[in-house]
């Protein structure tokens, strides 16, 4: 699935959704509808979340990523976000308190190790 700046690909046992670019209100039907594709994507045991490319974010994505990882956590299944985030991202994480609640890995490859480890675990 891509559309414009969300895609959704699949690495093993886990679904990876990307967000690329700038995410807000316009496209947060789109983001919750890769969320919902990758809990639910057959063959897929936990989510990656890769913020990689992302350069801006609002109060909307912060809330849609909150209730993804409490979907997650009610489908028992790992949720992780991965960076490296950009500054204002981080800046964004951090004032709002998020970061000390998500399980953030600094890379794409530590994400994936972690959710491995947990899955394996």
């Amino acid at each position: 699935m891509s559309l414009n700046s969300i895609e959704l690909a699949r690495q093993d046992r886990v679904a990876v959704v990307t967000l690329r670019h700038d995410i807000d209100l316009e496209n947060g039907s789109e983001v919750t509808a890769a969320f919902q594709r990758a809990r639910t994507e057959s063959g897929t045991e936990a989510t990656l979340l890769d913020l990689a490319e992302l350069t801006f974010a609002d109060s909307a994505l912060l809330n849609l990523i909150l209730l993804a990882r409490a979907e997650h956590e009610q489908a028992q299944r790992p949720f992780v976000l991965c960076g490296p985030l950009h500054s204002a991202i981080r800046r964004l994480f951090e004032i709002t308190g998020v970061i000390d609640i998500m399980v953030l890995a600094d890379t794409h490859e530590d994400g994936l190790r972690q959710l491995n480890k947990l899955l394996d675990g």
